[in-house]
């Protein structure tokens, strides 16, 4: 008896650990894909599942800001996850605070380099001289254009890059009051307005990015070369506010204080939308919806966009069993990226990003991407550019295109307020 119990102990004793062997490696993939772009995410993760049994992905999704919120707390405790997933200008202060793995000889034993990718994409991954991040996408801002309102105006819609000028005269014969009237003719009245040309954000931090490619266009950087404090000229963005400024308050061709600008704009109340291509699945989502897309409007010298872009990081504090199971997927995710392009955004490696040009409504991205001017990437990117109410960008964007204050004072108390936390 006492053989057959220690046999029986040594059989369970195999079986337990050979299913231990057959577990496959757990794999926390973090990002911040909470609409339809997050179900592509899935839907990739699930093919890589199913084709590497011997490793099992979990993709966890939550909003940005209290995702890099839980990040925070979750290093401090050592659970970080094993992939996590951020913007472009993001990796500056999380390489900072030493929470992220240098990936260069990652990267370049994985086969790439920085001609495979689009230039903002790359440059992108690094931090004083160092590459934290595998690129994965760009995405910009782009003029999501109505068909059928246009053809009813009599416009042909753009293929490429316009001025300021021709942009503003569409938005005006795409703006009618309740007479059919148009902003300019005798008898238009502004505050009966049934269809207006451009649905732009203005209660958001996008007033500020919609700003910010404007100074760009004029050849001018937010902050100085040393990234210390502010550093373009005032006249430049008062150039700028007041361009914006302008369609709302003298044209009268943009809404003021919209809540939702795109819903506006898939309902018809609007003509035309500055947003990004995460908006696409919402495109094709609305019944009846002829759409397309252009390149923003070039109001100055040089073609420039906002944009960004989402990168793929590896935390620190994990052994190399799961290091190497992270970098082995993370690599695969880059090279089958042209499925990612389902999701509206532009992939930034070059072979994934020629489906996308196969893909409707991608035109005004496609035309826009070598132009991408990114947010300067500073440790304090999350302070400088937060997207809270009380944040000195969305307050002064606010205070210019909503409630119509003067624009230099405005600008000043913005620039003292960036200054002073660049300065702490």
């Amino acid at each position: 008896m006492k053989f057959k119990s220690v046999l029986l102990v040594a059989i369970a004793t195999v079986i337990f650990g050979t299913l231990l062997m057959a577990q496959p490696l757990q794999l926390a993939f973090w990002g911040g894909w909470t609409g339809p772009d997050g179900n592509v995410m899935r839907q990739l993760v699930a093919e890589y599942n199913s084709t590497h049994p011997d490793v099992h992905v979990t993709l966890t999704t939550m909003q940005w800001t209290p995702l890099f919120t839980k990040f925070l707390i979750a290093s401090r405790g050592g659970q970080s996850p094993n992939i996590l997933a951020m913007h472009g200008p993001d990796v500056p202060e999380f390489a900072s605070y030493g929470l992220l793995t240098p990936l260069g000889s990652v990267i370049k034993a994985a086969g790439f380099k920085a001609s495979q990718f689009a230039t903002a994409a790359w440059n992108g991954t690094f931090y004083k001289g160092k590459q934290y991040a595998f690129p994965l996408d760009l995405h910009l801002n782009s003029i999501y254009y109505n068909r059928k309102l246009f053809e009813k105006a009599g416009l042909t819609p753009p293929t490429g890059w316009i001025t300021g000028k021709e942009f503003l005269n569409m938005a005006i014969k795409l703006t009618i009051d309740k007479n059919g009237k148009h902003p300019g003719q005798p008898g238009f009245d502004p505050n009966n307005i049934v269809q207006y040309g451009i649905a732009l954000y203005s209660l958001n931090w996008h007033g500020f990015l919609e700003w910010y490619e404007l100074l760009r266009q004029q050849g001018y950087n937010f902050l100085n070369p040393s990234m210390t404090k502010v550093g373009y000229p005032l006249k430049a963005g008062e150039r700028a506010w007041k361009w914006l400024q302008d369609l709302f308050f003298k044209y009268h061709v943009a809404p003021i204080g919209a809540n939702s600008p795109l819903q506006d704009f898939l309902i018809g109340k609007t003509a035309m939308l500055e947003d990004g291509p995460w908006e696409i699945p919402a495109m094709k989502a609305q019944k009846g919806l002829q759409w397309g897309t252009f390149p923003i409007p070039q109001v100055f010298q040089h073609k420039a966009v906002w944009g960004s872009g989402h990168v793929l990081t590896i935390p620190i504090r994990q052994d190399q069993k799961h290091m190497k199971a992270a970098e082995a997927f993370v690599t695969w995710l880059v090279k089958h990226s042209e499925k990612w392009a389902l999701s509206g955004n532009i992939p930034a490696y070059n072979t994934a990003r020629k489906f996308a040009y196969s893909l409707p409504g991608r035109t005004g991205f496609l035309a826009g991407a070598p132009y991408e001017a990114m947010l300067p990437r500073i440790p304090k990117e999350s302070e400088v550019f937060s997207s809270a109410s009380v944040s000195p960008i969305v307050v002064a964007g606010q205070d210019i295109l909503v409630r119509d204050k003067a624009i230099l004072p405005v600008m000043k108390w913005m620039n003292e307020q960036i200054n002073a936390i660049l300065g702490r």
